[in-house]
């Protein structure tokens, strides 16, 4: 998005045809950059000329039906490279700099009609000639007092918006403290590692602050990029992890794992690397690029796979715990009919966490206008630390006593017996 002042300056170098006599036609081939109104609309405008458009035989620069809906003076700025073709020189070729004076969303997009639509003695149509090129595109905004900002209108302001969500999170780091302190004699093995997740949330959050920052002055990748992406994906693992041994009743309801349990949690960590690895790569890439497709279907992909696995040992357990309801003597009935209400809550709000984190926020990011495209970063900060603060308010410690020590004896589906029919803990955590 460009705002106040905007330049783009493009160059462009090595660019051939695979096919020598089509360079020597009139066809066209280069650059526009077209206004748009949401992200949404310009994928929109890239389907239509990869489709329908290019069934039609049009040319993506000519056809009158590619008109972003804002269309008027200045919606379209052409960057030619014909004239690159003919000179036949492996030198780069920059674009003199262009001045955007509207504010507004601007797309990228690449055309080549090059035998485009031509018909063969044996009336096949031939597709476009393959085009060889290394391109280096700079957008930036001018502001008032001369500055330049390489982050767009609705971003400009991430680092500042990171750096309090970093200070709100340390503020609960500073709580979930002081609970473990005040509570020492009800702290278990899983608050240490809720303790962990909290840290690598607040150094990834810290490093993002600061690599927008960076990236709003110097446009460039930075070390706070790498750092970024290394925090991002410890916190990814050990999310999942936690949210798994919470839903298998690990540490608080029993004192190991399952077979099963180990061999999810095995298959969670490659896959949570897989996943970051992709968002670090979609990221740093554009949407044009040969690899972002294949990362972003990997990535969701990926994604869907992890959400699916993590809710698997909540279902298991709210399954193992109702089934030991019908079981349960009446001193235990109460106890019992808590934990099933407290795994069916967790459940529900991971549920939530997951839907509105993975579904939800790219839907909104792909339909906000470019004056509001920070709010989708802000929904999904504000959804996590809503998603951290119930969990550590539902199974962090607590000033009644630890629950009596668990038998080692189980059922058959691996869920511990209770030595005594009272488990403080749970009662005090039921809805």
């Amino acid at each position: 998005p460009i705002w106040g002042r905007g330049v783009v300056s493009l160059d462009v170098k090595s660019l051939s045809l695979d096919d020598k006599d089509a360079e020597k036609t009139e066809k066209k081939i280069g650059f526009t950059l077209d206004r748009v109104s949401t992200a949404l609309f310009a994928r929109q405008e890239k389907n239509y000329g990869k489709g329908e458009g290019a069934k039609n035989g049009r040319c993506f620069i000519d056809d009158d039906q590619v008109v972003p809906r804002d269309a008027a003076e200045g919606w379209r700025h052409t960057f030619p490279l014909q004239n690159l073709l003919r000179e036949n020189s492996p030198a780069a070729r920059a674009f003199p700099k262009r001045e955007i004076r509207q504010p507004g969303l601007y797309a990228l997009f690449f055309y080549n009609c090059k035998k485009f639509n031509n018909e063969t003695s044996d009336g096949v149509t031939i597709t476009p000639v393959p085009v060889n090129f290394e391109v280096s595109v700079t957008f930036l905004n001018v502001l008032p007092d001369g500055s330049r900002s390489f982050l767009s209108w609705g971003k400009r302001f991430l680092p500042e918006m990171y750096a309090c969500f970093t200070a709100a999170f340390m503020f609960a780091l500073g709580l979930w403290a002081r609970a473990l302190v005040i509570y020492k004699k009800s702290v278990i093995r899983i608050h240490h590692l809720m303790t962990v997740l909290l840290i690598f949330k607040i150094l990834s959050l810290f490093c993002e602050a600061m690599k927008e920052y960076w990236n709003r002055h110097t446009g460039h990748i930075t070390a706070w990029n790498y750092f970024f992406y290394i925090f991002l994906t410890l916190k990814g693992i050990m999310l999942f992890v936690v949210i798994l041994l919470i839903g298998t009743g690990w540490s608080f309801l029993k004192p190991y794992l399952s077979e099963k349990d180990v061999k999810i949690i095995t298959a969670i960590i490659p896959l949570q690397i897989v996943i970051h690895t992709a968002i670090a790569v979609i990221e740093e890439s554009s949407e044009g690029s040969a690899t972002y497709n294949h990362w972003r279907d990997m990535l969701l992909i990926s994604d869907v796979v992890c959400c699916c696995v993590v809710l698997l040992p909540i279902i298991w357990s709210i399954k193992n715990i109702s089934e030991s309801q019908s079981k349960a003597s009446d001193g235990k009935e109460e106890v019992t009919l808590q934990r099933l209400r407290q795994f069916r809550t967790f459940y529900a709000i991971v549920v939530m966490f997951i839907y509105f984190t993975r579904i939800v926020v790219p839907f909104i990011e792909t339909a906000l206008p470019f004056r509001k495209t920070w709010m989708a970063p802000f929904l999904a900060e504000t959804a996590s630390f809503a998603f951290y603060f119930f969990a550590g308010w539902r199974f962090g410690p607590n000033p009644l006593p630890v629950p009596a020590k668990m038998d080692d004896r189980q059922h058959d589906d691996g869920v511990p017996l209770m030595a005594h029919g009272t488990d403080l803990r749970t009662n005090s955590l039921a809805v």
